[in-house]
């Protein structure tokens, strides 16, 4: 196993920096009861959302910069990022980047080395990404991201290892972006993690690339014996509408309304109520779900979340800090967890998700945005450092 990956106990982090996809997971149409936009987005210990003027602040955690004001400090309270206006934006653990109306990219805290021009490692306020390429989307993973441009085509750049990168080179590409999936896929969506990532191309098929640790490629080899340097079709002829890469899994909905998980199972998250790995797409127990948001690559103790129909939210996996915002059965001997889906509390209905290591924000119909769990570094927005075990309302504006 790679030396970054942490040892199978539930309490174990992945030691990574800035490391993350976007993780609002905003790719793809839904049911029409349920909208989702790309207005909010969840760091490791920092969260994020854009108001209806476009206009990004950020709260919590900010040593590296990741609140976007021309500070290195934390702020419980949201606070303006510099630059903008923005149409999209995403997080990484110690990093964001938003997507701006013309289809160029501002990027703040520690983002892919190089990506932006930084003389430094991080960035305290925004900066462009040093490409000419208009985007749709972007995905945000620390040491690589991805995105995809206007004529479907899926880039990614930054460190290459692991196959990362999944453009068959082993070069880290750290400025200009480099074509990443091979000819011929035109995609609708794209999910980039620690270690690879995963797209959806136009005919709703999954293909993904990168390390395979513990079956989060989805093909249905045996762990660790996989880099795919360049994207494999995962098993099976599901076609998925929304896909969204954790840790050292993957999940998604299917056209038919499943939702699918595969890969590291450690504590819980893939929600089919065992704690067994899966190599291939497995369903969630339960529930019908048209939107899945799985938690931060970074996060060894991973959570995932989703919502139905109705705009509901149900997560599972990791709880040791409160982040399925409710209280379910323990799956995981003395550690927190459950391994299938729990309502989370308070009976708030969500339009999108955001999940950080240890805390989970939602954002409702008239774009005020909810959070829970971990807040030590002031992540939940509430003007406090006081965690808690179901939602509270942030102090952002919309």
């Amino acid at each position: 196993m790679h030396p970054w990956v942490r040892s199978r106990t539930w309490a174990c982090r992945i030691v990574v920096t800035a490391v993350l996809m976007a993780c609002s997971s905003d790719t793809s149409p839904l049911s029409r009861t349920v909208s989702r936009t790309g207005r909010l987005a969840a760091g490791g210990d920092f969260t994020c959302s854009l108001n209806h003027a476009g206009a990004a602040f950020c709260w919590g955690e900010g040593g590296f910069g990741q609140l976007g004001n021309g500070s290195a400090s934390q702020s419980a309270q949201p606070v303006r990022v510099q630059g903008g206006p923005y149409s999209a934006i995403v997080a990484a653990d110690q990093a964001a980047c938003a997507l701006r109306f013309d289809g160029m990219v501002d990027c703040w805290g520690l983002p892919p080395r190089k990506c932006c021009g930084q003389a430094s490692y991080a960035l305290l306020a925004p900066a462009p990404l040093a490409t000419s390429i208009r985007f749709t989307q972007v995905s945000l993973a620390g040491w690589s991201a991805c995105g995809i441009d206007r004529a479907q085509h899926a880039f990614c750049w930054g460190a290459a290892f692991n196959s990362a990168l999944g453009n068959g080179e082993s070069p880290d590409t750290s400025i200009a972006p480099a074509i990443a999936l091979r000819a011929g896929h035109a995609f609708a969506a794209i999910a980039q993690g620690a270690f690879g990532g995963c797209g959806i191309d136009v005919q709703s098929a999954v293909w993904c690339w990168g390390a395979d640790f513990r079956g989060e490629l989805g093909v249905g080899d045996a762990a660790d014996t996989i880099r795919a340097a360049r994207p494999m079709k995962t098993a099976g002829d599901l076609r998925f509408v929304q896909i969204s890469v954790g840790g050292i899994y993957t999940c998604g909905v299917t056209t038919t309304g499943v939702t699918e998980c595969w890969g590291d199972n450690v504590v819980g998250q893939l929600g089919d109520g065992t704690l067994h790995d899966r190599a291939v797409p497995t369903p969630v127990a339960g529930g019908a779900f048209v939107a899945v948001f799985a938690g931060q690559p970074t996060d060894g103790a991973d959570h995932t979340c989703a919502l139905d129909a109705s705009g509901a939210a149900s997560c599972w996996g990791a709880n040791e800090l409160g982040q399925l915002g409710a209280t379910g059965p323990n799956g995981c001997g003395s550690a927190p967890c459950s391994t299938t889906p729990v309502a989370v509390t308070g009976g708030v209905t969500f339009t999108t998700l955001a999940l950080g290591n240890s805390h989970t924000c939602g954002m409702v119909a008239d774009g005020h945005v909810f959070c829970w769990g971990n807040n030590a570094q002031g992540q939940l927005g509430d003007g406090t450092t006081t965690s808690s075990t179901a939602p509270v309302r942030s102090l952002f504006t919309p």
